[in-house]
């Protein structure tokens, strides 16, 4: 074959590849390859998270806190107002008597009678007897789901030689009875609460504080990280996390942060309690992390409601 006839050729083949390629550029139909995506997934991304049921939550921001003060020392005065008689402590039963009348029938009567035992040899004589009772915190807290009243009681007594002994008293009722009472020597109260006590409304002080935790606290890929490197504490990642929350006392943040695994608002309120010291007003707030199908970690988070601050965070 000459020169001619070759070059010949080659200019046809290379017209031919000309035309076809230009046609399929017209026609949008070009060769397609596909890669699989798990070539690019990360390993974690495979595993499927297991979903745990939520847990029951008090509603904050129903509770109105001066209104529920207000419920809550009116019971204290009208407990003062009865007890003032000295007859109504004449017997275990005359006692009873007037609790129930204040807080509704007592799921355990034995309670009331141990309590009479424990204070009878303060009110049995005439020259001892009652002085007051106070209030010294009180809150609310869900009980098999349902939520109840909580109130802690400063009950003050002299004896014979002019002694005064004083006891705790904590109760736990609803609308309808006293669900429990119990009682113990001595009292470790620095101050009591009145009607006066405006600055206990802070509920919607602690929301914020709360929610800008969970906000900056949350940290779900973080955790995974952590938890292929055995979650421990000391990480610097987590440690550049735990110095961006506003606590005054970080430490317990880790175990909160291991039960959520890493999503803070897995975190279900359960319950509050609110005392008055002089010096920061501290208010617990309860807790409670699902962390399977049937186990739950309970957590008390520490609010100063002065401060406007979340103080510490302990697992119980």
């Amino acid at each position: 074959m000459n020169t001619a006839k070759k070059w010949l050729i080659f200019w046809g083949v290379l017209a031919a590849l000309f035309v076809g390629t230009f046609a399929i550029v017209l026609s949008g139909n070009f060769p397609q390859f596909t890669i699989p995506f798990s070539v690019f997934a990360s390993d974690d991304k495979g595993e499927k998270k297991e979903e745990l049921p939520k847990l029951p939550t008090l509603a904050l921001k129903d509770v109105n806190d001066q209104t529920l003060l207000a419920t809550q020392t009116q019971k204290i005065t009208d407990l003062n107002q009865a007890f003032s008689d000295s007859q109504n402590f004449s017997s275990s039963q005359g006692m009873a008597d007037i609790l129930e009348k204040i807080y509704g029938p007592s799921q355990d009567k034995k309670n009331l009678f141990d309590f009479y035992r424990k204070i009878y040899p303060m009110v049995s004589s005439d020259e001892s007897g009652f002085v007051s009772i106070s209030l010294i915190g009180f809150g609310q807290r869900l009980i098999e789901e349902k939520p109840q009243m909580t109130q802690r009681q400063l009950w003050s007594f002299t004896d014979t030689s002019g002694t005064r002994h004083d006891y705790t008293v904590s109760l736990t009722f609803n609308e309808k009875e006293l669900t429990s009472l119990t009682a113990e020597d001595g009292s470790d109260a620095k101050s009591v609460i009145t009607q006066a006590d405006t600055y206990l409304d802070k509920s919607a002080d602690f929301e914020t504080a709360w929610s800008e935790l969970v906000r900056r606290g949350t940290d779900t890929q973080l955790y995974r990280q952590m938890k292929k490197a055995g979650l421990d504490s000391n990480q610097t990642e987590f440690k550049a996390l735990e110095k961006s929350i506003n606590v005054t006392e970080p430490a317990g943040f880790f175990d909160l942060f291991k039960a959520t695994q890493g999503d803070l608002a897995h975190a279900y309120l359960s319950g509050f309690y609110h005392t008055n010291t002089p010096t920061d007003g501290q208010s617990d707030y309860y807790f409670r992390v699902r962390t399977s199908a049937k186990a739950v970690t309970n957590f008390t988070v520490v609010y100063d409601r002065l401060q406007q601050k979340i103080i510490s965070i302990h697992k119980q």
